[in-house]
Order: structure tokens, then C-alpha cells, then sequence
């Protein structure tokens, strides 16, 4: 009986193993039946990703990350090996981003407050460097960033509490070390040549031109129009019209290009579109005003009247999400880039012109 028991037993094992195989070959044919049936140029693509999700028109587009040079296809040459390999690696990968701006000939500056330090980089050239500081002094706490018509680097120093501006080249040209107390965003205005500055401290937007000398300012601290309470941002439309963030009155005031108030939007609250830590702006060819909310990781994006017309982006580490986003910028072709501060990267997004 008990030899019985037995026989069976192993029959029943040899059955059930058989059955097995059988099950494991068939999952295995038909993953790569399906994997052979997808062209080998899309196998691990990663889905489109807009806003407003089907089956509403998308009007914005994730395009890309950027936290090396090797994400926009920039690598090292041979020379550059052997220099890194002589002197030692250098630090390339974004840490902590805040300002952010992009000139017509393909290259990308992003200050670095963490690494104290401008990434530039270079699209069209396909190279990689990144500026330190005027001469022997490094910068402290870099902040904005902007570019003239000329191709002239403004970058903001906020614990320096200087402007200093760079050639092509890298080469300081002049700095502003006076009558500043804590600059940070910047937007060079192409209708007036000058340069907007906004001074946290002093709750004002000072007014230079390109050989850094003070035209006018604007502002001062109050909570009326066209008052500043500690203001952070400064965008500039193709009109010239001038945007800025006035973080603790939780708004946004726009301005004429001489300084006059014209509007406001904005308050504090939790309701989606209010703006309790309003950061980076930017406006596109359109008029949409794009303004970073740092308590909510997420974009909000208005009209010219203010009104909240579509919110992208959510909290997180993955596509299309922020940890602590500050600056950002929108260029001549309607791209968004968003500084992801603590996710270390800046994220591009695209408006869609064309989607209807």
C-alpha cells in the first residue's frame, strides 16, 4: 500500500513538472513573439506625455531632462579625456538649479547655487563648460541668469549681492558690487535694451542698461499696486511688457516697460491657481503667463487677465513631476524649462502652437 502511495506520488510530480515546462515555454514564446512584433526603434519608449490628457487637446508636451551634457548628446573628446583623466573629473551634473535662460544659437545657461556655478551648454557646438566667477573670485550664491541681443551672460550673485556680466567667451566685461542687497531673478528687455533686476531685500526691480548703469527702478515695499513684498522672478513678454513675482503679496504684477503699473493677479489660498509660494515666470509667444507654485509642484499657466487656464506637472521624481522647482524660462520657440531644483535636473516642456 504504502509502495503504492509512493509510485503514485512521483507520477503525479513528473506530470505536474512536465506541465510546468510546458506553461514556462509558451509565456516565453509569446514574450517574444510580442517583443519581435514592435520595431526595435520604439521597444522601451516611454508614452508622449501632455495636458490636458485626452480627450481634451494637448497644449503642453514633456520633451526632456537635463542633468548632464550627455543628456543633450554632448560628449567629452579625446583631448577632453585625456585632460580629465590628467587633472581629474570635473563637475558637470546639475545639483541645484534656480535661474535658467537660452540665447537663439542653441546654447543653455543654468546657474547652480548649489555648485556655485553657470552650466553652459553649448547645442549646436556640442561642448560642455561651465563659469566660476569673475577672475580669482568664484561666485557665492548664483541666482538669475539672462542674455542680450549681443549674446552678453547676466548672472545675479545673491550672497555677493552683485550683477556681473560675461562675454561669449566667459570673460567678465564689467560687475555691479554697489546699491545691491539681494539680487536674484533677471529678463533683459529687447525692446528697450535693458536689463531688469529684481532686489528681494530691497523689494524693487533696479534698471539697468548693457554697460551696467542704473537707468531707473520701480517698486518698493508695500502690498498696493505696484508695490513689492519681497519679490523673486521678472519675466519679459515680446512686447517688452515686464512680469513679475511678488512672492509674499502671493501675486503677480505686470508692468510697463518704463515701470508703470498696469495689472495684477493672484492670492493667497489652496484653491487650484492660488499662489501661496509663487516662483519662476515666463510668458510665451501667445501671451500665456507660466508661473511655478513651489508648495504644490506644479505649473499653473494663465491668461493675460490672469485667469487660470491649465495647471501641468505634479510632486515627485519622475517625468513631469518637481521636488522644490524654482526658476524658469520660456525661449523664441515656445520651450518651457522648468529648474527641478531638488530633483537636481531642469525639465523642458513644450507649448504646442498648433494643437487646437
Amino acid at each position: 500500500m504504502k509502495n503504492g502511495v509512493k509510485s503514485s506520488s512521483c507520477k503525479y510530480q513528473v506530470h505536474l513538472d512536465a506541465m510546468r515546462l510546458i506553461c514556462l515555454s509558451l509565456l516565453l514564446t509569446s514574450a517574444c513573439a510580442s517583443s519581435q512584433g514592435v520595431p526595435k526603434e520604439l521597444r522601451g519608449v516611454e508614452p508622449v506625455l501632455v495636458w490636458p490628457l485626452p480627450p481634451e487637446d494637448p497644449k503642453i508636451q514633456y520633451s526632456r531632462s537635463i542633468a548632464t551634457p550627455e543628456d543633450l548628446g554632448i560628449t567629452k573628446s579625446f583631448f577632453g579625456k585625456i585632460v580629465e583623466f590628467v587633472f581629474g573629473k570635473s563637475e558637470e551634473r546639475i545639483r541645484q538649479p534656480y535661474g535658467v535662460s537660452a540665447d537663439g544659437e542653441g546654447r543653455l545657461y543654468i546657474a547652480d547655487s548649489a555648485l556655485r556655478i553657470i552650466h553652459v551648454f553649448d547645442l549646436r557646438g556640442q561642448k560642455y563648460s561651465s563659469i566660476r566667477g569673475a577672475g580669482r573670485r568664484e561666485f557665492q550664491f548664483p541666482l538669475g541668469v539672462a542674455v542680450d541681443r549681443e549674446g552678453k551672460l547676466y548672472v545675479s550673485d545673491a550672497e555677493a549681492q552683485s550683477i556681473i556680466a560675461f562675454d561669449r567667451a566667459g570673460k567678465v566685461i564689467w560687475a555691479i558690487t554697489e546699491g545691491l542687497k539681494r539680487p536674484a531673478g533677471l529678463a533683459f528687455n529687447p525692446k528697450n535694451n535693458l536689463l531688469y533686476v529684481v532686489d528681494v531685500v530691497r523689494h524693487e526691480v533696479l534698471v539697468y542698461d548693457t554697460q551696467g548703469k542704473l537707468s531707473f527702478s520701480f517698486g518698493g515695499r508695500g502690498a498696493e499696486n505696484g508695490r513689492l513684498n519681497f519679490p523673486t522672478n521678472v519675466a519679459i513678454d515680446r512686447e517688452g511688457t515686464v512680469y513679475v513675482t511678488d512672492a509674499l503679496n502671493f501675486r503677480v504684477q505686470i508692468f510697463e516697460p518704463d515701470g508703470a503699473f498696469r495689472k495684477s493677479f493672484g492670492r493667497l489660498g489652496d484653491a487650484v491657481g492660488d499662489l501661496p509660494r509663487p516662483k519662476g515666470i515666463g510668458v510665451d509667444s501667445e501671451g500665456h503667463i507660466y508661473l511655478v507654485e513651489g508648495l504644490y509642484d506644479v505649473v499653473n499657466v494663465f491668461d493675460r487677465e490672469g485667469r487660470l487656464l491649465l495647471t501641468f506637472g505634479s510632486a515627485g521624481e519622475g517625468r513631469g513631476e518637481f521636488w522644490l522647482a524654482t526658476g524658469l524660462f520660456v525661449d523664441s520657440k515656445d520651450q518651457i524649462y522648468v529648474a527641478d531644483s531638488y530633483n537636481s535636473r531642469v525639465q523642458v516642456f513644450q507649448f504646442l502652437r498648433d494643437a487646437r
